[in-house]
């Protein structure tokens, strides 16, 4: 007769956990035994420190050294070599000449240094800041009247310019727009034009025209400033327009 076991009496299936759990326990205790310390307490023992009030409220004061300051080292000057005379050697003292003139003695008069310029100011005034404006011929009735004087010179160069202006160069250059053609030119201190620039957008023809007629314009008298003549800045514009069909 076989006696058959109960498959839940046998241990072996259960020999795997069984070796995973004392891995497990060998482990900890190793690791245990590792860390464990033991400390030395001979040296404390029954010790007491008595430490009171006043000495915990007691302040530590630290003084701190401050470098001392270098001290400023003096040069010494020495004296220049001085020579000693014996005693009973005569020093010579230093003549004395009167600063007294004789009333017949003839003052020879300085040599002639001759004169010294003064800096000539260059730069032109401009027109509306001259003391005294450039008089062009036919305003000096004006001359007392700054307004009217004012208004009679600009009235006689604009009317000058248009009459000259070579209308021919409108004509050349077929203009479909009216332009405006800026002019600056300078009066100097003798009362002619000089330095005559003119700008004229895209059209350099109308530039160079009007150039050449500014500078045909009469001799003025020059400008004042402070009691001198002086050169004179004037700016003008002027509209050129279409030619007619």
């Amino acid at each position: 007769m076989d006696l058959k076991k109960s498959p839940r009496a046998d241990l072996t299936r259960f020999s795997t956990l069984f070796m995973m759990l004392g891995l497990v326990l060998v482990l900890f205790a190793s690791w245990r035994a590792i860390e464990y310390k033991k400390y030395d307490k001979s040296g404390f023992g029954d010790q007491k420190w008595d430490v009171s009030a006043e000495e915990l409220d007691k302040t530590i004061q630290i003084q701190k050294e401050l470098p001392k300051p270098k001290p400023k080292q003096i040069k010494k000057v020495l004296p220049e070599k001085i020579e000693q005379k014996e005693d009973n050697e005569d020093i010579p003292e230093p003549e004395l000449q009167s600063t007294d003139t004789d009333e017949d003695e003839s003052i020879d008069e300085p040599e002639d240094l001759g004169t010294v310029d003064e800096p000539e100011d260059t730069a032109p005034v401009a027109f509306q800041f001259v003391e005294q404006l450039p008089m062009y011929p036919g305003c000096e009735k004006y001359k007392d009247n700054h307004k009217k004087l004012t208004a009679c010179i600009t009235n006689k160069i604009q009317r000058f310019v248009n009459r000259q202006f070579d209308q021919s160069v409108v004509e050349d250059i077929d203009l479909d727009q009216p332009v405006m053609i800026f002019i600056q030119f300078v009066i100097d201190k003798d009362g002619k034009i000089t330095d005559v620039k003119a700008r004229a957008a895209r059209y350099k023809a109308l530039a160079e025209e009007a150039k050449r007629v500014v500078s045909k314009l009469p001799r003025m008298k020059p400008g004042m400033q402070r009691g001198k003549p002086v050169k004179v800045t004037y700016n003008m514009h002027m509209r050129v327009q279409p030619a007619d069909d």
